[in-house]
């Protein structure tokens, strides 16, 4: 297949991505997703990890800014929620890609073994917590609330401490994180969506 073809499915494919978070992210407005803890949860990054597995770190960063330009259309009253999903999504697969180049080995081959998934989950989680934390405590939620830090971590939600506002934030982001790669790598490796993209991107056929 000529480069110029290849281009043109893969750009198919970063754009069906961009197209399935923004379809996700409606039918999560529609039917939202509550575990028992009252938590709702959403599948919205799992397009863009599933872009990751696949195709690797270029296309995932296009199709998380795609998610970032489609969330914002969707819902531009809250532009807060479109900004902190594209933050909390980064980390998920630039973790993973440090990972991947570190040992010199493309996504779709090093995270098919559930070890390396495994760790790429836990390096993803962690850097995504560094971020959405302090950017939660000093920025989304304050924005959203029209609140102070500290007239924020008064609330009985969060037990009136700093820790306990610590703790709800990274609570939900471990089990976001936990089902982003969880689904994602599932969808990419068990039923075989990395291996289809791949040729359909890459076959000279």
């Amino acid at each position: 297949m000529t480069s110029k073809k290849s281009k043109t499915r893969e750009t198919a494919a970063i754009t069906t991505f961009i197209a399935l978070s923004a379809l996700l992210e409606f039918l999560s407005d529609v039917c939202p997703l509550r575990v028992p803890w009252g938590m709702s949860i959403d599948f919205v990054a799992v397009p863009v990890l599933i872009a990751f597995f696949a195709l690797g770190l270029r296309c995932a960063i296009l199709v998380c800014i795609g998610m970032l330009i489609a969330l914002y259309l969707i819902m531009p009253i809250h532009f807060i929620g479109p900004i902190m999903k594209f933050l909390a999504t980064l980390p998920m697969f630039l973790a993973p890609a440090i990972m991947s180049s570190l040992r010199g080995a493309p996504p779709h081959k090093l995270f098919k073994s559930p070890l390396w998934a495994t760790l790429a989950a836990a390096a993803g989680i962690a850097l995504r917590l560094a971020v959405v934390i302090p950017m939660n405590y000093y920025v989304a939620v304050p924005l959203f609330l029209g609140m102070s830090p500290n007239e924020i971590i008064k609330l009985p939600m969060f037990g009136g401490t700093l820790l306990g506002f610590i703790w709800f934030v990274a609570s939900m982001n471990i089990c976001q994180g936990v089902i982003d790669i969880g689904v994602s790598w599932s969808i990419a490796f068990k039923v075989g969506v990395v291996d289809l993209l791949r040729r359909y991107v890459k076959s000279s056929k």
